[in-house]
């Protein structure tokens, strides 16, 4: 392994069996951990080169022309590969060609040693947000200046090859080792590199060497054969809380000047820092409403930097009054941004100490008791994904500090297994776990009892509650920012969900086969208490013969009820998925079966419990059990009552359902696996929302860039409960933002556009096709187009990629859900390539932050209006018919027209920013009810008209063009 080959082929396609070649290499050689030579030559495929190729490495037909052809090339490059291992990023695309090559020149094919970086880095990266080889690079600081080109990107490769080697000789010896068993039967050969470095480090070692001396234990925390991140010692951590005991005795107003006055620290510490009217009258309504008691909402426009606006007087009150501050954000993202940018800065600028920590729900968190376990499983049987997965968490270990699931970059089988070693309350043994003292969920929630501000999600603030205020420290006073998001995130939490994916994963749980949890708790239970062994391997058996064929069963139903709600279900969700509201009545004549179905599960669950409750009851409380064996029965506890949990969840949704819900399933209908998600959602949240929550908080703050119609807190205030509160309890402000939209952002409404619904579907889907494809030309790209639905966007994605591959200039098309469902990958694709249109759903109408040139076009394809047979608004709007109320005015127009605030609000991000928004849809011009979207916005520029005249002003008034004097 100390000899390699790094190469890159670039291609006409991917299948070389196909008649695809390559059209250039790129081979770079490494010996004893240098890059030693260097080989790279265009190829002459002899065939066309096709135009998305072109597009992508730049690479034309002209430039190949005069090429040599691969019999040509050949020699020189099988010369430098004699004798090394074969390395490349994505290997097995590399190595398909040169085995055919190879094939097709007459030579053997190449059996020597293959490593993937890809493979590689997802191993020893494991908090990546990327695997490609350009954000790699771009995250690594390796100089990559020609992407898609094989001489930039074998050289990237071999120096992400030598980057990842370091990282793997920096790897306690511990976790090589354990690396080393979960690597054997990998495809690649990382095992041979791992086998290598353990050797070395092997030899390196002292003859002699007390224990917690050695190097490994100095620098990692070495327990139970697993290396963790050594976190700091309590010493450190009990001075930090002692922070808390502070005494603040200056006023607000004298803090406030000597945190952002002209002298201020904030200007100091950020210079490009600039005092703002709007965000000190936000600092004044937020103090005095927190001082007063009473609740307050804040609508605060884009660039009036709410995050300082609140988090200052609330720390400041905080401290004065010796209480934490809770701080509540919608998404787990938000929260990590809100500690690691806006609150590290803010304790740099106040002039006393201030500590925050962020908590989230116990799931996020790894159960190292579990994952031990987990590790202890047999690997033979076990997929090579599941096995990389386990490899990635071995390696995370000794690089977080806090154990926390968002820091991982895991695939579709890290979800699953993810289940089974988090840390829950249902397989917890407190403080007789031998890990407790490093349990990641337990320092969270110590670190947060000590802090000033404790920064929270909208979901662990709603489970809190539901709860009863046994996840939090007590709190008087929180601060929800994205609060138009708080309806939602109440309806999502206090909701019920299940999926057919959890039952078959649970029932996979429940095997009693070799290496299973079943098996292996029978097995300790017999070795610790050998009378057992004869009734334990009896009911093992017995659990045996029920498992399989129930879940033969549920596999039946599943395809059943998938069929059943397949046939009735339209699309209206985010994640493209299709929807049915149902209820259990409409499963009568054929459809009977459901239920009939249902039934049989639960009772042949019920059937298995009660052999796992004789199982249980082996052991007799008396009898004191070894680690290994509590360890084991905890584990089946935690599965007994997720076992029950399943049972409940089949008879709540498919056998008696609650008036107080509504109920749907949803289904995938471009997975391969049919999969039935079944929902249920509160009809009323904000009574819930009411009584628990504001009727007993000191005061809450609830801010957005979105909570009023028409400069009206009407809707946010039913929504939210605050209505039903005494009218004294509840203030509003408006606080515009300081941009000049008048002169930064002009709108656009052709009028000529036909109206959704009215004409034809073809005929309107040419329309917004033709008008998407004016836009991105007159703009060169720099557009993001929104949609309201996937389906909408696949087919106008499809439609413009096959029209823009025709034109001279290349158009980079960025899909979500075509070419990724990472939103962060394709907003970095998006601002880092021209000529780049980006295409988004609703997850894209907000939180996405694009300053500058990159976004200066932003087209809205419809208006946002939840489909009206989505269920929640359905159910909803039945309950406001029967009230005699208006379901439209209420909640749909409203619930619209935040979402458009939202979308708009994509554009301009910065005072010097300069953007056009293209509405398609007539509506908002030609309803009566469109005049409520536009008197909702920012005061653009809005013209109105033809649209081949419209579509005339992009250029000019992106600057790209001299204004008409017409």
């Amino acid at each position: 392994m100390n000899r390699l080959l790094v190469v890159d082929f670039e291609t006409t396609g991917s299948n070389p069996r196909q008649g695809d070649q390559i059209i250039q290499i790129g081979a770079v050689a490494i010996e004893d951990g240098a890059i030693v030579d260097s080989f790279s030559s265009l190829i002459n495929p002899e065939m066309d080169i096709p135009p998305f190729i072109t597009q992508l490495t730049g690479i034309t037909d002209e430039m190949v022309k005069e090429a040599p052809t691969l019999e040509e090339v050949f020699p020189r490059f099988l010369r430098m590969l004699e004798g090394r291992a074969f390395v490349a990023h994505n290997a097995y695309f590399d190595l398909q060609f040169l085995q055919e090559a190879l094939l097709s020149q007459g030579y053997y094919t190449f059996d020597g040693y293959v490593l993937d970086t890809v493979e590689l880095a997802r191993l020893l990266l494991p908090m990546q947000n990327s695997y490609r080889l350009g954000e790699l690079t771009v995250d690594l600081g390796i100089i990559h200046e020609r992407p898609h080109q094989a001489d930039s990107d074998a050289e990237a490769t071999a120096k992400l090859y030598l980057h990842l080697v370091e990282v793997l000789r920096s790897l306690p010896l511990v976790t090589i080792q354990r690396l080393h068993m979960l690597v054997a039967s990998f495809r690649s050969d990382i095992h041979v590199l791992l086998r290598h470095l353990e050797m070395e480090k092997l030899a390196a070692l002292p003859e002699f060497e007390e224990k917690g001396t050695g190097k490994d234990e100095q620098m990692w925390d070495v327990y139970r054969q697993l290396a963790l991140y050594k976190r700091e010692e309590k010493l450190e951590a009990s001075l930090k809380s002692m922070d808390r005991k502070h005494e603040v005795e200056e006023s607000f107003e004298e803090l406030l000047e000597e945190t952002i006055g002209e002298q201020g620290r904030l200007l100091h510490n950020i210079p490009s820092y600039q005092r703002r009217d709007a965000q000190e009258a936000m600092m004044q309504a937020v103090f005095s409403a927190i001082s007063e008691g009473v609740h307050l909402l804040v609508e605060a426009g884009t660039g009036t930097g709410k995050s300082l606006g609140y988090l200052l007087p609330g720390v400041i009150w905080a401290k004065q009054n010796q209480q934490q501050l809770v701080v509540s954000t919608n998404t787990i993202q938000l929260q990590e941004q809100l500690f690691h940018k806006e609150m590290a800065a803010l304790q740099e600028a106040l002039p006393f100490p201030v500590t925050a920590a962020t908590l989230k729900g116990r799931g996020n968190y790894l159960c190292l008791r579990k994952f031990e376990q987990a590790l202890e499983e047999p690997i033979e049987g076990s997929s090579q994904e599941l096995r990389l997965v386990k490899g990635q968490m071995l390696t995370w270990l000794t690089q977080t500090k806090t154990g926390d699931v968002e820091e991982l970059s895991l695939p579709a089988a890290g979800q699953l297994f993810w289940q089974q070693v988090k840390s829950d309350t249902g397989s917890c043994l407190n403080r007789a776990c031998p890990w407790f003292s490093r349990c990641y969920y337990f320092q969270a929630k110590d670190r947060a009892r000590e802090v000033d501000v404790i920064i929270v999600n909208h979901a662990l603030l709603i489970s809190d509650m539901e709860a009863e205020n046994r996840i939090l420290p007590p709190y008087e006073v929180a601060i929800i920012d994205e609060a138009h998001h708080l309806e939602e995130a109440a309806t999502q939490h206090l909701g019920k969900h299940l999926s057919t994916t959890e039952l078959l994963f649970l029932l996979d749980r429940a095997a009693v086969d070799c290496g299973s949890l079943l098996h292996r708790y029978v097995e300790e239970l017999t070795l610790s208490f050998p009378e057992t062994k004869e009734r334990g391997e009896e009911l093992l058996a017995e659990i045996g013969k029920e498992i399989s064929p129930l879940r033969e069963h549920v596999q039946k139903w599943t395809t059943y009820v998938y069929d059943w709600a397949s046939r009735r279900a339209e699309e209206t969700t985010d994640a493209g998925r299709e929807t049915v509201r149902y209820r259990t009545e409409m499963f009568t004549g054929k459809s009977e079966r459901i239920k009939r179905e249902t039934r049989k599960i639960i009772e042949e669950m019920g059937e298995i419990a009660k052999l796992w409750d004789q199982l249980w009851r082996l052991l007799n409380k008396e009898e004191k059990p070894s680690f290994s064996l509590r360890s084991l029965r905890t584990d089946l506890h935690g599965l007994m009552q997720e076992w029950q949990q399943g049972m409940e969840g089949l008879h709540f949704f498919l056998l008696e359902q609650d008036p107080q819900y509504v109920y749907w399933m949803e289904v995938e209908s471009r997975m391969a696996r049919k999969q039935v998600h079944f929902s249920a959602a509160l009809l009323q949240v904000s009574e819930a929302l009411a009584e628990p929550f504001f009727a007993e908080k000191r005061s809450v703050i609830l801010t957005s860039a979105t909570l009023t119609v028409k400069n009206s807190f009407s809707y946010c205030l039913s929504r939210f409960g605050l209505d039903l509160l005494p009218e004294e309890r509840v203030r509003t402000i408006v606080l515009p933002s300081p941009f000049h939209y008048e002169e930064q952002g002009l709108l656009l409404i052709p009028s000529d556009f036909p109206l959704p619904g009215k004409e034809s579907e073809q005929a309107y889907l040419d329309a917004i096709v033709q008008g998407c494809l004016d836009v991105v030309l007159a703009a060169q790209g720099r557009t993001m187009l929104l949609f309201t639905s996937h389906s909408m966007l696949r087919y106008v994605y499809q439609a413009m990629k096959e029209r823009l591959a025709h034109e001279e200039a290349p158009y980079l098309l960025h899909g979500q859900g075509i070419d990724s469902n990472n939103r962060s990958k394709l907003i970095h694709l998006f601002q880092t390539m021209e000529r780049s249109v980006l295409f988004g759903t609703s997850s894209f109408w907000e939180g996405v932050d694009i300053p500058g040139e990159a976004l200066s076009c932003l087209v809205i394809v419809r208006l946002p209006f939840t489909p009206p047979h989505h269920p929640v608004y359905q159910g909803r709007a039945e309950l406001l018919k029967a009230a005699g109320k208006n379901a439209f005015m209420s909640i749909a127009l409203p619930q619209a027209v935040i979402q458009f605030k939202q979308g708009v609000g994509r554009l301009i991000r910065h005072h010097l920013d300069r953007g056009v928004v293209v509405v398609f849809d007539t509506r908002i011009v030609e309803s009566r009810y469109g005049r409520t979207f536009l008197q909702s916005l920012p005061p653009f520029q809005i013209e109105s008209g033809p649209w081949p005249a419209l579509r005339q002003q992009i250029p000019a008034f992106l600057g790209m063009l001299p204004l008409s004097d017409s």
